[in-house]
């Protein structure tokens, strides 16, 4: 299988799972943030946002890093596999219940149970194997196990949380949610034969924690600077805030995930594929052009329905939270299309690069959440997003461009471009306030004059291919 169509194959697994997860999840969110309303869900946000970055320590990057080692070693795997997941499982049920104590001591109600309760969900995500699935290029049991956990989680939620403000239920949705995706991928490896067990091997572990940990700094910044703004909200302003800005980023967050499920996709077919080799730039240039196809008219259609999406997603309470949707959205082409260079350097081994583009990055977030958030709050909040988005995707970008892969022809981004100013001319010609007719025709337009431009191929028997 040539490596275009393992990518896509694998995003397809991956993306789609991620898609109908990512509207369960989204369904318990609005659920969660009606129910508890904005000051209350402003407390929801803040636990999950502090508490991204621990998930983080406990996945240690080999979400990434361990994608390319599998890679690197399909044949036999077993034994790092148990020594990588022996040693992520013991570290992260330290780390978490060092956190644990802390938080229970230095923070205030009720922040402090909520956000004791979510970092419990650490161990189960130590024990994920989505890393090992995804090495493997079996991207379609990924997939599955995230709509399953996120079910899970959306009817522990239905069930349970009620008017009266129980801060618990989320948090214990959540655990649920990440302990049956991590049994379910190791029941299905199991099933296929691997011999998944654990050990302490230190000598097959360290090298490749030691592999993980620029990566893992990386993550950590890169998660700075996606949640630092809502960190400095709480700081200077109310929970209420809070709860309208992390209402405004949940469509940016849907969409991001999905980039990194194609970044995930699209790491190890560029590993195989090899530095320097014959097909290495021109999957990365169709890459960066599938992205920016993909994404431009995401971010037109969301500036233009951010009302419409806000009103019926959230309903009335939320109306603070459109004008800042607005500005957000133009995050998404930026953000996704910067996750294809960081593919990139990660397969190639440099991620001395990522973590400098990354470190500049978060440097210009805090110092601009410091002079914007407390003059202009959560508008200050959302420039800064803008402005780092920036700068991360220039170093990042210019740091792959000094390996040999520049960036693509922005011929390439004609036919897209031109479909996507059909779609906004259309979609206010449409007259209705209907949020679901306007995605509708929004989107059939787009298509269509894609299509026309040769920017889509339609063939008999086959899923239709974008051609930019």
């Amino acid at each position: 299988m040539s490596p275009r169509k393992s990518v896509s194959r694998n995003f397809l697994a991956l993306g789609s799972g991620e898609v109908i997860s990512r509207l369960l999840a989204f369904a318990a969110i609005i659920y969660v943030a009606r129910i508890l309303g904005a000051d209350n869900y402003g407390v929801i946000a803040f636990a999950v946002g502090i508490n991204l970055y621990f998930s983080r320590i406990a996945d240690f990057a080999i979400e990434w890093v361990g994608v390319r080692e599998i890679a690197r070693n399909q044949q036999s795997f077993e034994k790092l596999a148990a020594a990588i997941m022996g040693t992520r499982l013991i570290f992260s049920f330290i780390i978490a219940t060092v956190s644990i104590l802390l938080v229970w001591f230095f923070l205030p109600d009720p922040e402090r149970y909520v956000l004791t309760l979510y970092l419990v969900s650490m161990i189960p995500i130590a024990a994920n194997t989505k890393w090992i699935h995804m090495g493997l290029e079996d991207a379609k049991p990924v997939g599955l196990s995230r709509i399953i956990g996120e079910a899970l989680g959306l009817a522990v939620i239905l069930f349970l949380l009620t008017p009266a403000a129980e801060l618990w239920v989320p948090p214990v949705a959540l655990v649920a949610s990440e302990s049956i995706m991590a049994a379910y991928l190791i029941i299905i490896l199991r099933q296929r034969g691997y011999r998944l067990n654990l050990s302490l091997d230190m000598a097959v572990a360290l090298p490749v924690f030691k592999s993980a940990l620029p990566v893992l700094i990386n993550l950590m910044l890169g998660l700075l600077i996606y949640n630092s703004d809502l960190i400095f909200l709480r700081m200077f302003r109310d929970s209420q805030h809070v709860g309208y800005y992390a209402a405004a980023y949940m469509l940016i967050s849907f969409i991001n995930n999905l980039g990194l499920s194609y970044g995930m996709s699209l790491l190890p077919a560029l590993t195989r594929l090899g530095t320097g080799s014959d097909g290495e730039k021109p999957l990365y240039h169709t890459a960066l052009a599938h992205i920016y196809a993909a994404c431009l008219p995401l971010s037109v259609g969301g500036y233009l329905l951010a009302d419409a999406i806000i009103l019926q997603g959230f309903g009335d309470g939320y109306s603070g939270s459109a004008l800042i949707l607005q500005v957000l959205i133009w995050t998404i082409p930026m953000s996704m299309i910067r996750n294809v260079p960081w593919a990139a350097l990660i397969a190639r081994g440099r991620q001395d690069l990522l973590m400098r583009a990354i470190l500049y990055a978060a440097l210009a977030n805090i110092i601009l959440n410091i002079l914007l958030i407390p003059i202009y709050g959560m508008l200050g909040a959302a420039a800064s997003t803008i402005a780092t988005e920036i700068v991360a995707g220039y170093f990042m970008h210019s740091y792959a461009a000094t390996q040999g892969l520049h960036f693509v022809s922005l011929k390439r981004f004609i036919r897209p471009t031109i479909a996507t100013l059909a779609m906004a001319l259309a979609i206010p010609a449409t007259n209705t306030h209907s949020l679901i007719i306007n995605i509708v025709v929004g989107s059939v337009v787009y298509i269509l004059i894609l299509a026309a431009l040769g920017g889509i191929r339609f063939k008999k028997g086959q899923l239709p291919d974008l051609n930019v």
